[in-house]
């Protein structure tokens, strides 16, 4: 269910951003970020916990802080910190077009926003080792298929903001504000939410009396969900070899490890995972918050297993 969520929810989105192509105000970034917190919420019994702050926030748009509470040395985490950009099109006098990021160079002076967020990042905010990433939203009309060694433009893509950092320094041109200067490096929604589901290791507790059973040949069943595998490790794993695989001087460059997990969960995550979320921890959030959690842990016996199906296949680059 968490698959099919990630690869069908961008095309959904995308024909949403499309109802406003020819009109002369456009949906902005929140629509689609409220849409896929929306799209969250019911994948709770998979692990997926999600919050919003008291009041409206501005900067970045969502943390995602992937979690493996049953860790030892008080379990372990990776926090994403993304900034949502909409794909807006551009038409040209011989009637074609291209779709362009118009405020991907936002701030004051030009491209302050996008090195405001890395800087943020790396200073661990919340005492949280933090990956800044970059998310697009795009309309129907500005999807691409995958080509040869090229990622698919899909209704919600993903990049890692030290590469937007580094082009927008300063402001930058149109070119570099195209789909296509960007697309090589695409990630998708899939790449954070596709996980191995995995069974307890012990039986689940009783259901509640209004949970829903299924109807087997041995019976009534209580229905149970199995929990996906989102530890820290796996995630990271995943990102680094996918900006290892979009950068092609990685092999001179020497290290591109940038994901790392960190060691500790902080008390207001850990109560998130349990569902006990007071009004002060609702009060100290600066923007919308998903924390997903797995019960996978290193000294599983699936863990190698896990490991093994969460690989990211790679691109052919020939």
């Amino acid at each position: 269910m968490l698959c099919e969520f990630a690869h069908s929810f961008p095309i959904h989105l995308a024909n949403l951003l499309e109802r406003d192509r020819h009109l002369t105000r456009n949906f902005r970034e929140e629509t689609g970020t409220d849409a896929l917190m929306m799209g969250l919420v019911p994948l709770e019994p998979f692990g997926i916990h999600v919050d919003f702050p008291d009041e409206a926030v501005t900067g970045a748009d969502m943390d995602w802080i992937y979690a493996a509470p049953h860790e030892i040395s008080g379990g372990s985490y990776l926090r994403l910190l993304i900034q949502a950009k909409r794909a807006k099109e551009q038409r040209l006098k011989d009637g074609s077009s291209y779709w362009y990021y118009d405020h991907l160079d936002h701030g004051d002076p030009k491209g302050s926003q996008a090195q405001t967020l890395v800087s943020y990042a790396a200073t661990s905010p919340d005492g949280m080792a933090t990956l800044p990433l970059y998310i697009f939203y795009h309309p129907k009309s500005a999807l691409q298929p995958a080509a040869r060694y090229r990622p698919p433009v899909e209704g919600v893509n993903l990049t890692f903001a030290c590469d937007v950092a580094a082009v927008v320094a300063d402001g930058c041109g149109r070119e570099q504000k195209r789909v296509g200067f960007w697309r090589d490096g695409f990630l998708s929604l899939p790449d954070l939410l596709c996980w191995p589901l995995i069974d307890p290791l012990v039986p689940p507790s009783p259901p509640s009396p209004g949970a829903t059973e299924f109807l087997s040949a041995r019976g009534l069943e209580a229905t149970y969900y199995a929990g996906a595998a989102f530890h820290p490790d796996l995630i990271a794993e995943r990102l680094n070899s996918a900006r290892e695989e979009s950068d092609p001087a990685s092999d001179i460059d020497g290290d591109l490890t940038i994901a790392r997990p960190g060691q500790g969960i902080p008390d207001e995550i850990t109560r998130a995972i349990d569902g006990k979320v007071t009004k002060e921890d609702r009060k100290r959030l600066k923007r919308p918050r998903v924390v997903l959690s797995t019960r996978l842990t290193r000294d599983d016996p699936r863990f190698g297993l896990a490991r093994e199906r969460a690989r990211r296949p790679r691109r052919d680059r020939r």
